[in-house]
């Protein structure tokens, strides 16, 4: 028996369930709060991940330049500041989980239908600069945010 094929160590690919359990329950919840349809609710936390994740590590940096991030290329990425040991996992963790996004048209598109959203559902602004929508209660945006700390943790 050839031991060099028994001893290496399996790398075992996540599934889509397994990718998209972190948004359970809430994205249950949002589905039914706001009459979300399908999986509207999932796609638009995925989108919030991103925008967040932009917010943590390039926080005066578009929206729409989260692809360069995830690819590591741009001016951006190649101006960003020194990141701590957190925000490095906190962007690799962010690779897997949002890896269709790392393609521009993707992006942009999931960009344009979060932006046709209740304003009272997103928790992020595309209008001018972005940040924070200030239509949300504190009690949403302290959910939401908590969910992606603890994602990217």
């Amino acid at each position: 028996m050839n031991t060099a094929l028994t001893s290496a160590p399996l790398t075992v690919r996540p599934g889509l369930t397994n990718l998209l359990r972190w948004q359970e329950p809430l994205a249950t919840r949002l589905r039914f709060r706001h009459a979300l349809p399908g999986m509207v609710a999932n796609r638009m936390l995925n989108v919030e991940l991103g925008l967040y994740l932009l917010a943590e590590l390039l926080p005066l940096i578009p929206a729409q330049f989260l692809p360069d991030l995830l690819n590591g290329q741009g001016a951006a990425y190649r101006l960003r500041p020194i990141w701590s040991p957190r925000q490095h996992r906190a962007l690799n963790q962010a690779r897997q989980l949002l890896a269709p996004y790392r393609d521009q048209r993707v992006w942009l598109k999931a960009l344009e239908k979060y932006a046709t959203l209740p304003v009272d559902v997103r928790i992020f602004s595309l209008s001018g600069r972005g940040g924070w929508n200030s239509d949300v209660s504190s009690y949403v945006l302290r959910e939401r945010l908590g969910l992606f700390q603890g994602v990217l943790a």
